[in-house]
């Protein structure tokens, strides 16, 4: 169904206030439930990319200039910042950038930190960026693709786009769906015990609850809408598109199996029910003018 363009801002700021309400009741255990942020594995890919984008930044004669889109508690920010890069997290969560405030403190970072959307920011400001990055954050957007596009109009001739960790679209929907219950089941068993009876309440509910119209499934808790796009995924085949249409050429662009823990990452590197996708991109050094029509 095709929503008028006043319907899909309206969808999206329910999507928004969602993702508010999803972060305040989750962010005191987001970073010791949600295993990208603390895997060695996930961890180690992180700093690997950043290692390899940082190593086009030797040139600049000031610290690069960096956004964090959904900058959370601080995942990349502070990678950043270690690295004596000027950083700007952005995130609609005010308690989420509560915690990274602290963290950067203690480390002695000192981030700008800017409570907002980041459709909202990439709407409203001007600045532009050696770097903007977005780490499992798409999928919490509506409209993730009209935010690629406005973040590649952000980043500086010769600096990157970087997205990682977030889900595609699997070839397999009922298989993906029955084995991401099985993975959710084993990482709250593990690192979220307390919810693992309150985690089956709400699946049943959304069992017996009858589709929301407007978002085509049932939606009995903000972490319905938060993680908009988690089951049908990112087609990162769009973002490409959009990254070569605006004058980036790729770096790196990798599929990899997704799971919370790593029994079921494993389990994916063969079934590849589950895939999470990463994208390194850097904006042409010279931007060429549009080619006139003839």
């Amino acid at each position: 169904m095709l929503l008028s363009a006043r319907d899909r801002s309206l969808a999206e700021a329910k999507v928004i206030q969602a993702n508010v309400a999803f972060y305040l009741q989750v962010a005191e255990k987001h970073d010791s439930y949600e295993t990208y942020l603390f895997d060695p594995v996930l961890q180690k890919s992180l700093e690997d990319d950043l290692d390899k984008i940082s190593s086009y930044f030797v040139s600049l004669k000031s610290p690069p200039s960096c956004l964090d889109c959904g900058g959370g508690t601080g995942n990349l920010t502070l990678k950043m910042c270690k690295r004596g890069w000027a950083v700007t997290a952005v995130d609609v969560s005010e308690k989420m950038l509560g915690l990274l405030q602290q963290k950067a403190q203690t480390q002695g970072h000192s981030p700008t930190l800017i409570h907002d959307s980041i459709e909202r920011f990439l709407e409203t400001s001007g600045e532009s960026y050696d770097l903007v990055a977005f780490s499992s954050v798409l999928h919490h957007l509506y409209s993730y693709l009209s935010v690629a596009e406005r973040a590649t109009k952000r980043v500086r001739p010769g600096g990157f786009f970087y997205s990682n960790n977030d889900p595609l679209p699997s070839k397999s929907p009922f298989g993906a769906r029955a084995f991401d219950s099985f993975d959710t089941a084993i990482a709250k068993v593990l690192f979220d015990p307390k919810d693992v009876i309150p985690g089956i309440g709400r699946r049943v509910r959304k069992l017996f609850s009858p589709s929301d119209p407007e978002f085509g499934r049932a939606v009995v808790s903000a972490g319905d809408l938060a993680e908009f796009h988690v089951r049908t995924g990112v087609d990162d085949r769009q973002i490409l598109q959009i990254l070569q249409t605006s004058g980036f050429c790729l770096v790196e662009h990798q599929r990899f199996p997704a799971g919370r823990v790593n029994l079921t990452r494993s389990l994916n590197k063969r079934l590849k029910l589950l895939q999470s996708f990463k994208i390194i991109a850097r904006r042409n050094l010279i931007q060429l003018p549009p080619a006139s029509a003839s």
